[in-house]
Order: structure tokens, then sequence, then C-alpha cells
């Protein structure tokens, strides 16, 4: 392999490693009280066709009372010592490469996987993306159109994209992320480009021009020769500055056909969104945003998948926060809409669990606002089996799509000021009241801090999990659901975990991202 430079490792970061270590216990969960005050009215309303059934909200909670939320104590650590090697990954990856467990891989400066080439990266791997590049540029790493990413870790194995700083030094931003481009369908031309990626970013290759390299979109709806894979995968500290007002996001997908696999990824920690979908219609389960700086979920440009079982949660202690961090953000083009072939963002939500962090009344952030789900633009939308809690406004979909409606349903909501604001009344509008965590019957699901000798651990499965309506046949580009499931296994809750969590396994998850040992 071309570009391959082995590292003496640190010493410094073996004595900080082995001292964290010692540091490091996993407590027990502290759970909470449940109360069980429940006052139900239906109020009935026809307008403009919108289902809205069995959404809880909290309108009358006083301000002693909201957000004040139960935490637990102990944190997911992921005690793996990676290899004592480095090796740094070629900026140009050509033909086929493979990542093994040998190295430990660095990730220095603008890296593209291109020409048709496959990276794989093996379960266990470690990548660090170098905080200072030998370039002087932010360290990313983009599969191009026609290349893929084959990056499937295991729950007891996962594949880590990090900071090269040592524990305890990592910060959002520390580098810039992982980008994945395909020919699926967007309502954009198929010249669009990643914003922010100049062409000084390049690095001097045959198989590389600006700005071919970074475009994506075509009319490859599955765009199966062009999927990648990506299971059991973290990816920590990201978000670098491109360009002004311009950082990447953890996992950037632009145009990513159906036929790819994302499942099972955690980003935590980043200075822009968590996910970003641009177009495509990539289907994806088992997602986590963790005290990421911007959006958790974002939705531009005609994307046309399902998420199910996701989990987002805003940190109080998280620095550097947007002018506003949406938990779900969803976007067509401009606003009026207008795109080059009429198909408008659509996607279909289910089973997701998004979570502010103040414990009192307030905005995200010193001086932001932040949604817990803000539809606009003319998006067409399912959001349903949802919970959300901890926003000063939980959901708003004033500017959404009213033809064909959007069905948001079987949810629960709490809210500080505004549970949710609608761009008409509902046709069938479920409010209940309770209080603040009890309401939404989650165990602890609020991190206590970001301390990098004792952090805290969220926990996101029900006390008593309330059961999900029957849903709807919905058919979108990414496939059709039956009448009653979201898919073929189906699901009989609201939230995104129910009573038992997916979030377990040795190490595929982590909370306590600033003090893990590697």
């Amino acid at each position: 392999m071309s570009n391959q430079n082995s590292v003496k490792p640190d010493e410094e970061r073996r004595s900080v490693k082995t001292a964290l270590k010692s540091k490091t216990k996993i407590k027990k969960l502290i759970a909470m009280k449940r109360i069980n005050l429940l006052t139900i009215a239906l109020i009935a309303v026809a307008v403009l066709g919108l289902s809205v059934t069995g959404c809880k909200k909290n309108p009358g909670i006083g301000q002693d009372q909201a957000g004040d939320f139960n935490k637990s104590s102990s944190a997911f650590t992921d005690s793996r010592t990676p290899p004592a090697t480095q090796a740094t990954i070629p900026n140009v990856i050509s033909s086929n490469l493979t990542l093994t467990t040998a190295n430990e891989w660095i990730l220095d400066g603008p890296t593209f996987v291109t020409n048709g080439a496959t990276l794989t990266i093996n379960p266990g791997v470690f990548v660090r993306g170098r905080k200072t590049s030998t370039s002087g540029n932010p360290s990313f790493l983009i599969v191009t159109r026609g290349a893929k990413l084959i990056a499937n870790g295991t729950q007891t194995t996962p594949i880590v994209f990090t900071s090269d700083q040592e524990p305890c030094n990592r910060a959002a931003g520390d580098w810039g992320g992982v980008v994945i481009l395909g020919n699926g369908r967007t309502n954009v031309a198929t010249t669009t480009s990643v914003e922010g990626i100049a062409a000084s970013y390049l690095p001097s290759s045959p198989f590389l021009s600006f700005p071919a390299s970074i475009q994506y979109g075509g009319s490859d709806e599955a765009d199966a020769s062009n999927a990648s894979s990506l299971k059991y995968v973290r990816i920590e500290f990201a978000g670098d500055i491109l360009q002004n007002d311009n950082e990447l996001n953890g996992l950037t997908l632009g145009g990513v056909g159906s036929a790819t696999t994302l499942s099972n990824i955690q980003v935590s920690y980043g200075a822009d969104d968590g996910f970003e979908f641009f177009g495509g219609s990539v289907n994806a389960k088992y997602l986590i945003s963790y005290g990421n700086n911007d959006d958790d979920f974002d939705f531009d440009q005609g994307y046309q998948g399902s998420i199910q079982f996701a989990v987002a949660v805003k940190l109080a202690c998280a620095s550097g926060y947007s002018s506003n961090p949406n938990g779900i953000e969803c976007n067509n083009v401009t606003s009026p809409v207008t795109t080059v072939n009429s198909r408008v963002t659509r996607p279909i939500l289910s089973n997701i669990t998004i979570l502010g962090h103040s414990a009192s009344p307030g905005p995200i952030g010193s001086g932001s606002a932040g949604i817990g789900a803000l539809f606009r633009a003319g998006t067409e939308f399912t959001f349903v089996n949802f919970l959300v809690g901890g926003f000063g406004v939980g959901v708003n979909y004033t500017a959404a799509a009213t033809s064909p409606a959007p069905v948001y349903r079987d949810g629960a909501i709490h809210a500080f000021t505004t549970p949710s604001t609608p761009g008409a009344p509902a046709s069938v509008d479920t409010q209940t009241g309770g209080l603040t965590n009890d309401f939404l019957g989650l165990t602890s699901p609020f991190s206590l801090s970001c301390s990098c000798t004792s952090p805290s651990i969220p926990n996101f499965t029900s006390q008593s999990p309330v059961a999900a309506g029957t849903l709807p046949a919905v058919t979108h580009a990414g496939g059709v659901f039956p009448a009653g499931t979201m898919d073929s296994a189906g699901s009989a809750f609201q939230g995104a975990m129910g009573t038992s969590r997916w979030d377990l396994g040795t190490y595929w998850t982590s909370y306590n991202l600033q003090g893990n040992t590697y």
C-alpha cells in the first residue's frame, strides 16, 4: 500500500490512558418514579385533511416543573486499546484498499475514495482525523460517486472515527467528518456540489477534478452499483470549518440511493449537524445523535427515505451551539419551493426520540432557539411513534406541505412553551397533561455532564411503553411499508426503544467520549 507511514506511539498518551482507565467504571442507572397524571380530551376539527392522532402534549405545566428531568450517573466507556503502530491513509484511494486492525489509521487532510474504488474498514478499526494536517487543510473522508465505503463493525468491535487529540482534550470540530456521494435522485441539479469544499482541498491526482469529484445526485433511485454499507460505526468530534460559517457534518449523505445500508451509527460532539441527507432515498435504522452543535437529523433536497429507531440528545455542556439547533430539520430547496423535477423532501420518521437538555425553561444554547422537530419549505412528511421533550417548541410544521396532508400521529410532546405549532388546527388532536419527564415515560433520558472523569449516561427506555397506533400504508422512494407497520419488524411502542435498549453492546455506543482511553 502506498503512502503508509509507521509512527511510534506517544508515551504521554499511554500514561494518560492508563490513568483514565483506572477511573472508569460503570455505575447502576438511576430509575425514576413515574407519575401517571393523564387527562385526555379529544377534539375533532376537519381542516385540510391533516392526520394528527394520539399526539400527547403538555400544555399547562408550571415553570418550576417544566424540564425537571431525572438523570443517571454512569457512562458507557470504550476501554479498548488501539494498536501501537499507526499508518496514514492515502489521500487518494483509486484502487481497492482495506484498513485492518494491525494499525491505528490516520486521516491526514482531505482524503478521497475515487475511480470506482472500494475502501473497506474492518471491524474494530480506529481512524483518527488529524486536527492539524500536513497540508494545513481539514481532515475529512469523501467517497465520490461510483466509489464505495464498506465499514461494517460489530457490537463488540465497532469502527471508530475520532479525533487525534489526547483524552480530555478532544473537541467538536477537531477534524472534518465522513461524506458519501451517490447517483441517487435529488430535486436539484446533478452538478450540485458539497458546500465548502474548495478546489485547493483536492489532492493532485489524475483521478480527481474540481468540481466533479465533489458533486452528487443522478437518476438511479437504488444506486446499487454505488452502494456503501456502514454498521456499528461511531463518528466523534467532527465538524471542522471548511470556510467561514461552513462546517462539515458528522455524516453527510449526498444523493445516496436505497441500496446503501446504514445501521447502528452514533455521531457525537460534532460542530455541525449529526446526520444530513441531501436527497437520495437511503434508509437507516438505529441512529444516535449525541451532543452535536446544530441539527441532529437534517433532511434536504428531495430526500425520500425512512428513518426508524433513532435518538437525538442535546447536551447543556456542549459548546458552540448554532443559532438554531433543532432536533429534526426538514427542508426542500427554497421557500416557496423551486425544484428541478417536482420531487419534494418526504422522509418517513418512525420510533424517534428527540430530547433537548435544559432542566429549566429556556433555549437550547445561549441565545439560541431550537425546536424539537421543524418541517418547512413545503416538506411532506410522516412523523409517527415519536417522543419529543425538553425544547421550548416541540414540533413546528407551519410551513410544511398541506396536500398531500402530512401524517403526524401517535406521539408524545413535552415542551416548555409550545408543544406543537401546526399549519392549521388538527383534524383529531389528543392532548394529555402530565409532569415533565414522567409524562414522556422515559427512565432517565438526559445527560448530567460532559465531565471527562465522571460523565453520565442517558437511558431512553420506557418505564411502561405507550402503545403506538395502527399506521397507514405509506409509499416513498425508499420502499413501501404495509399498513400497521413501518417495516417487516414493526413496533408497538412510542419512541426509539420501548423497554429494551438497542444501544447496549460491549462498546458500540459510548457516552464517555472525552474520557475514553483510546
